[in-house]
């Protein structure tokens, strides 16, 4: 069990690094690369989200040291770049509540099949060559939409926050830093609120594991940024977008499709007289229920 546990830490310490270098380099897929990764290892759902908000508010911390450091943007209380932060947090920190709520209270699908469908059109718009003009009320919009999107799935702020910030007129390199410093604030309400209606872990280490390789990839990521060529940085950042928003869309209709595919395996099994089992695994767990209910006589 001891050394279970511990490929399992480093595991998800490696998933958490890769996936924060990515993240603090251009604005985002931390949240959208790990939940589904960790959900399919065998996480609980609401294992995962939380611990998503927890370790990315520690990276984004330090992400945002960094970025600050190589001049990605400059994060000086009175700068213009930290008042962006704060157009983006204060009005998001209002839709992380809403957005729990709503979290607790629809369908997956429709969670999914929102952020998925608002991301690919922001990924195109950002792909395109044209210009923006800056205006503080798209910067708020921004906040709002983003942040209700990270507390109702664990992803969908950094999409929405880095596209956005472009397409409201912002340079990719200040719009990449600056979402990583929003998502400090951001998470770190989310991941309380989330604590407060779900309850603590039931064990430490995993939330541990992903804040140390999420600290240890955004020393890293920052550096990408300002390394990569503005117009490039741009172009990226759209694609990914797309990319995160098309994978979402995909889960949801496969999801259907599964759904779909056995209501009508089980009735033409049923019309055979045959029991249906959607996989192997049903048909040996129902048949070892049988053999144990038959040793104890129920």
């Amino acid at each position: 069990m001891i050394e279970y546990t511990v490929y399992a830490l480093i595991i998800v310490v490696v998933m958490a690094f890769l996936a924060e270098i990515i993240d603090s380099g251009l604005g985002m897929m931390y949240g959208t690369i790990l939940s589904p990764i960790l959900i399919a290892i065998g996480f609980s759902a609401f294992a995962v989200v939380p611990g998503i908000l927890i370790s990315q508010a520690m990276g984004g911390l330090t992400g945002t040291i960094f970025h600050h450091k190589y001049k990605n943007a400059d994060f000086r209380l009175k700068s213009p770049h930290f008042k962006v932060v704060l157009a983006i947090v204060l009005p998001g920190l209002a839709a992380v509540l809403f957005g729990v709520w709503v979290a607790i209270s629809i369908p997956g699908w429709v969670m999914k099949s929102y952020i998925g469908i608002l991301v690919i059109i922001m990924g195109f718009l950002c792909i395109f060559p044209l210009m923006y003009t800056f205006k503080w009320w798209k910067m708020y919009l921004v906040g709002i939409v983003s942040a209700f999107n990270k507390a109702l799935s664990g992803g969908g702020f950094g999409p929405v926050t880095s596209t956005g910030k472009i397409l409201g007129g912002l340079d990719p390199k200040v719009s990449v830093a600056t979402t990583t410093y929003a998502e400090v604030p951001i998470c770190l309400s989310g991941y309380i609120i989330w604590y407060l209606v779900e309850g603590s872990y039931t064990v430490w280490w995993f939330p541990a594991a992903l804040c140390l390789g999420a600290i240890l990839g955004a020393a890293i990521g920052p550096y990408v940024t300002a390394k990569i060529d503005t117009k490039l940085l741009k172009i990226i950042v759209g694609v990914l977008a797309i990319a995160s928003g098309l994978y979402l869309c995909y889960t949801v209709l496969q999801g259907f499709n599964e759904t779909f595919s056995n209501i009508a395996y089980s009735f033409i099994f049923k019309q055979l007289g045959v029991n249906y089992y959607p996989s192997v695994w049903d048909w040996i767990g129902k048949e070892l229920t049988k053999i144990v209910g038959g040793w104890f006589g129920f």
